[in-house]
């Protein structure tokens, strides 16, 4: 399982299963969080279950989700 992390700001979930992200999305989180790259952006495509997982890995964290300020809808922004 890989997830590819362009620029330290990126994590692209594309090729994940969700079984997958649900094991390992909060620990990526909050690595990159503890690495001082926040917020960071989350590929998820156009997956609505994938969004949901990222929402509630994020939230169990402690950390925001939104749309981020360009116009892609599948991409969640953390913070």
């Amino acid at each position: 399982m890989k997830a590819i992390l362009s620029n330290n700001t990126e994590i692209d979930l594309h090729g994940l299963t969700h079984g997958e992200v649900e094991d390992k999305l909060e620990n990526w989180l909050i690595l990159q969080y503890n690495l001082g790259n926040f917020p960071i952006h989350v590929i998820t495509g156009n997956s609505s279950r994938m969004k949901q997982l990222v929402e509630l890995s994020a939230k169990r964290r402690g950390f925001k989700t939104s749309e981020p300020l360009i116009d892609n809808g599948g991409v969640l922004l953390v913070s």
